[in-house]
């Protein structure tokens, strides 16, 4: 496994590998210009994010992560990306980071919504990391990066990916014990990339109708949290170099759109309120700081009250304080999901029941929702049920680990053997555990009727996870 971190993230994307900044590149041409495809693009990503989950903890909060999907196809949406085919994954990290890897994959620390006071500021940074794919500067980079010294570049981008998953000074260590050899003829073109990836990142934000201004206020976080810690600057600088010309560009570019009224998105503002709690020590603390606050984002506040009292498991203090929030605004999701998820608390399994399946029924297969219903299934002993919706639900999104997580759990209490292995064994895939999935399959397999339809698609699905394997070691 370490062999292939190593080399992953030489083909890695943005912020997490070095690979499209800081290779000797060639000149900012065409971007079709590459020996590498958009298809084997794309298989590599998903490969590398196999691996990548299995080092990593990630946040597994359905309505986080739908939030997050939804902007970034809102941007892709409006940008130069021509494969749209993407992967997000949201990683348990308070610290400033993103990235983008070749083939979709865009990965988002949760620590950028405690440094991020906007949606506008938020999307600067996974607009920008979508112009880097937009851009293929992965596939670009690796063309010119054969004539680079790979142990050299394999040692700075190893460390890039310790410092970013881990935020340790460890992987700082490690990047500047190699880089100072290697990385100083490399950063003209670093310089280039991001200036590229900058101008057509705020162009995707004006498509999408965003404040541009958001790009350069978040560098101006950015530089303030560089000031604040000292020598060590947050994640995303390591490989995103921020210099005072930048800012001053991206503020020039700003200006040349029209004015315009932006309004902010509340949704950004609750995730942001979950993330906060998340990442809290002290959450009765927060509880009475957004209390004693006034003036703006006071819904978001509340909001906020809500999430940590249910965290506490407060549920009747929630539920008074969600009632407001509830009647005036009842059509937002996340405030149908607290509703819920306070009546499981409180073990009312029914009630909790039939709210959920009305608000399914109103915009169904929506991910949050489904899963918060199976847990209310779950806690009413409904164990089968729980399997049928989640079944359905995997076919609808079958790339997410914490789904097939949660669907072996309940098929284990609904004596469901056989269906434990299957939902174990896709778990195990898209955390890059393939023994572990080929075991799961295997017992399955024996437990399947001989000559069945199930046994020819274990039989292949067996056949596809051994190509996984043999593709990760050819890289």
């Amino acid at each position: 496994m370490k062999r292939f971190l190593s080399i992953a993230v030489l083909v890695g994307g943005s912020a997490l590998a070095l690979a499209d900044d800081d290779f000797n590149l060639p000149d900012l041409g065409d971007v079709t210009a590459s020996r590498y495809s958009q298809q084997q693009e794309h298989d590599l990503g998903r490969a590398w994010l196999k691996m990548f989950r299995s080092q990593v903890q990630t946040i597994d909060d359905p309505l986080a992560k739908d939030y997050v999907e939804s902007l970034l196809y809102k941007l892709a949406a409006n940008s130069e990306l021509k494969d749209r085919r993407l992967e997000t994954v949201v990683v348990d990290n308070a610290t400033i980071n993103a990235f983008a890897v070749p083939g979709g994959v865009i990965g988002v620390h949760s620590g950028l919504f405690l440094h991020t006071d906007n949606e506008a500021q938020l999307a600067g940074v996974l607009a920008h990391e979508i112009a880097h794919l937009s851009q293929r500067h992965f596939s670009r980079s690796m063309d010119k990066a054969q004539q680079s010294t790979i142990p050299t570049l394999a040692g700075i981008l190893a460390g890039v990916v310790l410092a970013a998953t881990t935020g340790s000074d460890a992987g700082i260590a490690a990047i500047t014990a190699t880089q100072a050899a290697a990385l100083e003829n490399q950063l003209r073109f670093s310089r280039e990339h991001e200036q590229e990836a900058d101008r057509v990142g705020m162009e995707t934000m004006v498509k999408a109708d965003m404040d541009p201004n958001g790009v350069p206020s978040m560098f101006e976080n950015m530089n303030a949290q560089y000031r604040y810690r000292g020598s060590n600057p947050p994640e995303f600088l390591l490989t995103h170099p921020l210099t005072e010309s930048r800012i001053n560009d991206s503020r020039n570019r700003a200006r040349q759109y029209p004015r315009k009224v932006y309004t902010d998105n509340l949704n950004y503002q609750l995730v942001k309120m979950r993330m906060l709690v998340h990442h809290s020590d002290n959450k009765e603390s927060l509880i009475k700081q957004w209390q004693r606050e006034s003036g703006i984002n006071g819904e978001a506040r509340r909001y906020g009250i809500v999430s940590a009292l249910i965290a506490l498991e407060r549920w009747s203090e929630a539920e008074e304080q969600l009632k407001p929030l509830l009647a005036a605004d009842p059509g937002r999701i996340a405030y149908q999901l607290a509703e819920g998820e306070i009546l499981n608390g409180k073990k009312q399994y029914k009630e909790a029941i039939a709210l959920l399946q009305e608000k399914l029924a109103l915009t169904p297969h929506n991910q949050p929702l489904t899963m918060a219903l199976a847990s209310a299934l779950q806690g009413a002993g409904r164990f089968e049920d729980a399997d049928k919706l989640l079944t359905e639900q995997s076919r609808h999104q079958p790339g997410d680990p914490a789904l097939w997580y949660e669907l072996a759990e309940v098929r284990g209490l609904a004596g469901n053997i056989m269906g434990v292995h299957l939902a174990r064994s896709e778990y195990f895939v898209l955390n890059g555990q393939f023994q572990r999935a080929q075991s799961q399959l295997r017992y399955a397999y024996k437990d399947a009727p001989e000559d069945s339809i199930l046994r020819r698609r274990i039989r292949e699905r067996l056949r596809e996870i051994g190509e996984m394997q043999k593709f990760l070691e050819s890289l």
